[in-house]
């Protein structure tokens, strides 16, 4: 029982943590790296279905990225095809984290005399 509260803490802790950092593309391939890793570890434990906790997490992931991917998603919860589409989410958050990206300010060392 306790640690089904710890569980529940957790799980609240992060998705608190996920709504203060937003859906900036550098924190949402954070994420998708970590799903990842739990995708692998499904595959290694040889696990046929992505565990119905780690599914949320990869519905917020793919709802920033491509309606495509989304629809792709779908009911499909095998992990080599949900590793796939995160891998193709990636490549779209890498390229809005280009494109998203300015020009700093110069600041200038000295004052004009």
């Amino acid at each position: 029982m306790i640690e089904q509260t710890v569980e529940e803490q957790n799980r609240a802790l992060f998705w608190h943590r996920r709504k203060q950092l937003g859906a900036k593309p550098r924190n949402l391939m954070r994420e998708a790296d970590e799903l990842l890793y739990w995708l692998e570890e499904c595959l290694i434990l040889d696990v046929k279905l992505v565990p119905g906790w780690l599914l949320p997490r990869i519905a917020h992931l793919i709802k920033h990225t491509d309606r495509d991917l989304q629809e792709e998603l779908g009911r499909d919860r095998r992990p080599e095809q949900v590793m796939d589409i995160i891998f193709r989410a990636q490549e779209v958050l890498m390229t809005e984290s280009i494109r998203s990206r300015t020009e700093a300010k110069v600041i200038p060392l000295f004052k004009n005399v």
